[in-house]
């Protein structure tokens, strides 16, 4: 399944359950908020950088439940340290063991996309790829490093990437917890109907560039 279609059917059930069974939701969030707590921010850092190779959680679910749960300050430092720590390790990996190794650690559809934006684009996409929402920025680290992109160059295109990213969904992580908090889900409701506008947006721009 495409992998857009499947997070608008994500953020339309996610609109559902927070629309129709709102203690159920908030329950789970508060749990998911105290299981943060419990881990510190040892255990955030640790959870950024295993997400940052394993993709497993996207990093924005993670972010703004550290929002929540830490506050904005807090929360954008270590997770801006963990962001950058994996993707330091993924360009290490890349540099040291190549495309045989990566390739079993990322789909081949992936390491072709990102080559293609590769070629187009040159170094200028390590920066960019962090505001793209449908491409993975392990591939981009682990394909820096297989291409021999200098190490200060990369480091200096992610942070600049990372920050901005991990300051919007830390805040919009305090804010959330603390209208949740309140009993109000009204701010959450606008931000998963926005998201999944902005996914029907993209699929409707992908295929238009396909067909074109």
């Amino acid at each position: 399944m495409d992998v857009k279609l499947l997070l608008s059917i994500i953020v339309v059930t996610a609109i559902i359950i927070v629309t129709f069974f709102p203690s159920f939701f908030s329950h789970y969030f508060n749990q998911l908020q105290k299981a943060m707590l419990e881990g510190g921010l040892t255990g955030f850092y640790l959870l950024m950088i295993i997400q940052s190779i394993i993709a497993v959680i996207p990093a924005e679910a993670i972010l703004i439940m550290s929002g929540s749960a830490f506050g904005f300050e807090a929360s954008t430092a270590v997770g801006t340290l963990g962001l950058m720590s994996g993707a330091l390790i993924n360009y290490a990996i890349g540099l040291k063991f190549g495309k045989p190794l990566v390739e079993r650690l990322i789909s081949r559809d992936e390491m072709e996309k990102v080559e293609k934006l590769f070629v187009k684009h040159g170094s200028k996409i390590i920066f960019a790829a962090r505001f793209i929402p449908w491409v993975s920025f392990d591939a981009i680290s682990y394909f820096a490093g297989i291409t021999g992109i200098a190490l200060a160059s990369f480091t200096i295109a992610t942070l600049l990437g990372t920050v901005p990213r991990t300051m919007f969904y830390s805040y919009l992580g305090e804010k959330i917890g603390s209208s949740i908090s309140e009993g109000d889900i009204t701010l959450l409701n606008y931000l998963l109907l926005a998201t999944f506008l902005v996914i029907m947006l993209l699929i409707l721009v992908s295929r238009r560039v396909k067909t074109s």
